[in-house]
């Protein structure tokens, strides 16, 4: 039996109540929805993805929490573009300076791939 991952909605907008139906509807998936500043703390919660209103702001939303749970995806949804923006907190290990270029290289040929491709 698989592992349901952990999805916590931040906030209520309208956009993200709309999302949250469809995930529900997802066996594989275990969605939680919280108002930003909650009581239930991200961390407490231990999710595998916050999804949350790129229109709205969050401070609870920081690169702290990606610091503490290195695998949690967060993703800010765009509604009046339909663009989201995922965040990780995977880690490279950079050793020397052309790692470092190496490293950016490589995403910025995958970004270029992208925008060629869709």
């Amino acid at each position: 039996m698989s592992v349901k991952k952990k999805v916590v909605i931040h906030g209520k907008s309208l956009n993200l109540e709309g999302i949250g139906v469809s995930l529900k509807l997802d066996g594989n998936l275990d969605v939680i929805v919280i108002e930003p500043g909650e009581q239930n703390s991200l961390e407490d919660l231990n999710p595998d993805v916050v999804l949350f209103d790129l229109a709205e702001p969050h401070k609870d939303l920081n690169l702290a929490l990606l610091r503490k749970q290195p695998g949690l995806l967060l993703i800010g949804v765009e509604p009046s573009s339909d663009e989201v923006l995922v965040l990780t907190g995977k880690r490279n290990r950079v050793l020397s300076a052309d790692e470092l270029v190496q490293l950016i290289s490589h995403r910025s040929e995958e970004t270029r791939e992208k925008k060629a491709h869709g």
